[in-house]
């Protein structure tokens, strides 16, 4: 069985091609066997006031081109510009991270790119968190 299998909650919501669709009363499994489709969970979905990092307005990015509020014309160039911003972050860490990255949004493969950018957020926020904690005793020493 290939495709995209999404295993939805009674009640889930997901975008399919800039549809909302809305499971029924009980749980289900659906396969999306065409790989054109363009899927989005209601879950996985970032809001606008919580794109606060680097990595999560290119996660947001990606999502509007999932349902298609942004055109990808126009706006594949700016997300492959905040991916190479990226890479100076992520090259210590994992120098393959932003180039897959990279390469499923290139090849319109937009549904795995959020779950790498899922990934990248973890790391992303560790490194915040680290440098939030690291620079506050340098502070205080100072003054």
């Amino acid at each position: 069985m290939s495709g995209l299998v999404l295993k939805l909650a009674a009640g889930e919501r997901v975008v399919v091609n800039g549809a909302v669709l809305e499971n029924g009363d009980k749980p289900a499994r659906v396969r999306i066997a065409d790989s054109n489709v363009r899927v989005l969970r209601c879950r996985d979905a970032l809001r606008p006031e919580d794109v606060d990092t680097p990595v999560k307005q290119v996660y947001f990015g990606v999502q509007l081109l999932i349902t298609g509020d942004l055109d990808e014309a126009r706006a594949l160039p700016a997300i492959d510009a905040e991916c190479c911003k990226l890479q100076d972050v992520f090259e210590l860490i994992d120098p393959k991270l932003v180039p897959l990255l990279r390469t499923m949004v290139e090849r319109g493969n937009y549904y795995s790119a959020l779950c790498h950018l899922r990934q990248m957020m973890v790391i992303e926020d560790e490194l915040l968190r680290h440098a939030s904690t690291s620079s506050s005793p340098v502070l205080q020493a100072a003054v």
